[in-house]
């Protein structure tokens, strides 16, 4: 981004953040001023009340000041940085109906699983099961797999799999795709198995629940449980029914089937 003084605003590669035609020379007005017109045209972060950028959160965050890289909850690695492998900060609630993986690394859960949101699903699974035109377009849950880690697990593109963690079991169609790389990580190549979102027992087309999988716990600003970055196995065929939660015994019994 630059200012073009012949136009008399902002051009760039980018959209600014703020009013276009706040030159970056004028001064701020923070006593009389409100909103980027008291910030002036140096304080381009208009999600801040000072209007400039930080390196570090001066209050407010319960695991801060700076930010940091911890592995996730259940991980395949070892944090590289810190003796702690887990935010310390984060609220587990691990129980006997929502038992953690061990990590780093669960000989159990090989697999990296990551969830995610498909276009063509309306905003939650309530209106995208129920919708016609919705359900049509994406009318069974499937799980994203690349050719190495179907060639590894056995997997068959159209096929059926079952996906566990600690917690439980599902099953789904498989759909191998380039899309969903390997990752190589200090030697080691690490797979992922993505699974999107959105499917239950209810409505117009209708998958297990992929949240069943997911472990409850709460980070330590928002709240959020952890959805994005979990352990998993997968095998072929569908899912063989056993008690929930999953035991080790359970675990190993079922991926041997």
């Amino acid at each position: 981004m630059w200012w073009d003084e012949e136009k008399k605003q902002w051009s760039g590669h980018d959209i600014p953040d703020y009013a276009r035609n706040m030159p970056p020379d004028k001064p701020e007005n923070l006593a009389r001023g409100k909103g980027v017109e008291a910030l002036g045209g140096a304080r381009p972060f208009i999600l801040h009340p000072d209007g400039v950028g930080w390196l570090f959160v001066s209050t407010g965050l319960k695991d801060g000041p700076l930010p940091t890289h911890y592995e996730a909850l259940e991980s395949v690695l070892a944090n590289p940085l810190y003796k702690e492998n887990v935010n310390p900060a984060v609220d587990k609630k691990e129980r006997p109906d929502n038992p953690y993986a061990h990590s780093p690394g669960d000989p159990r859960f090989p697999y990296i699983l990551t969830t995610y949101r498909l276009t063509e699903h309306h905003t939650a699974g309530g209106m995208s099961r129920t919708l016609s035109h919705l359900a049509e377009l994406q009318p069974e849950l499937f799980t994203e797999v690349s050719p190495e880690l179907a060639d590894e697990a056995g997997l068959e593109h159209g096929g059926w799999a079952t996906i566990s963690t600690a917690r439980t079991s599902i099953e789904v169609r498989v759909l191998v795709t380039r899309r969903m790389r390997p990752l190589w990580i200090d030697g080691r190549r690490i797979h992922q198995v993505g699974l999107p979102y959105h499917w239950g027992y209810k409505g117009k087309a209708k998958g297990d629940v992929v949240n069943d999988l997911i472990p409850i716990s709460e980070e330590p600003n928002v709240r959020i449980m952890e959805t994005k970055a979990l352990l998993c196995g997968i095998r072929p065929g569908r899912r063989v029914a056993f008690p929930f939660p999953v035991s080790d015994g359970e675990v190993s019994r079922t991926q041997q089937r």
